[in-house]
């Protein structure tokens, strides 16, 4: 059976099923967020002006034979050029320890919009290294939000101030490769400070943007808050 990924409800088939394939045939563990933000933001550009609900599903294989191996699926609503509609992302790849404080990352990420006509739609590839502190990643898109070729570098850091608070750090570098119009590179960085109690995850920060995208888009808000329950 031939799926067609540029259509966002053959996304949302493919991405249970994945999970379902990979927690049926492995020993796993599965877990559900769901997350309020003040703004969904993205590489620091503004992906809706309101608060927004997010859920995220996803399975962590632990058996022998699929060590490594994770899936995951995503959604929010989202508002692109003036028109509200959903963003649903779906998600595979592997990450296995080098030393015990150093690991390494690679994957794949689809990502499609429930209107436009798939003409935003994009998929990207990623790898990185994972520190006890900190990550890496490099990701590439062959098109990205249907555009053109890009490579996003992607650095995180976290640094515990007390049992429960962290301070979270991150920044990120958007190259596009060659010339088409309404597209630019651009940075992005945030700090920003963490809590957690229990399953409930808090965050309020700080972030800027040098540049948008697409014409379309805008830097997102400087301040922004978040919280997320895990089950």
């Amino acid at each position: 059976m031939y799926l067609d990924c540029r259509q966002p409800h053959h996304l949302l088939a493919l991405a249970p099923f994945l999970l379902l394939a990979l927690a049926g045939t492995a020993r796993g563990q599965t877990s559900f967020d769901m997350t309020v933000v003040s703004q969904y933001a993205a590489r620091g550009a503004a992906l809706g002006s309101d608060p927004a609900l997010q859920l995220r599903v996803e399975h962590d294989a632990q058996s022998a034979r699929f060590a490594g191996w994770y899936a995951g699926a995503f959604a929010s609503p989202v508002t692109i050029e003036g028109r509200r509609q959903g963003q649903l992302i779906a998600y595979a790849g592997r990450a296995q320890r080098l030393t015990s404080t150093l690991s390494w990352d690679a994957g794949f990420t689809r990502t499609a919009f429930t209107r436009d006509g798939g003409e935003a739609n994009y998929h990207e590839f990623h790898a990185g290294l994972a520190l006890q502190r900190g990550t890496v990643r490099l990701f590439y898109s062959p098109a990205y939000y249907g555009e053109g070729r890009t490579a996003y570098l992607d650095v995180n850091a976290a640094y515990p101030l007390t049992e429960r608070l962290h301070l979270a750090l991150h920044a990120g570098l958007l190259h596009p490769f060659g010339a088409y119009p309404g597209a630019s590179g651009g940075s992005d960085a945030r700090i920003a400070l963490g809590a957690n109690v229990g399953d409930i995850s808090l965050e309020a920060g700080w972030q800027v943007k040098a540049h948008a995208y697409f014409d379309a888009g805008r830097p997102a808000r400087a301040l922004s808050a978040r919280a997320s329950l895990r089950f």
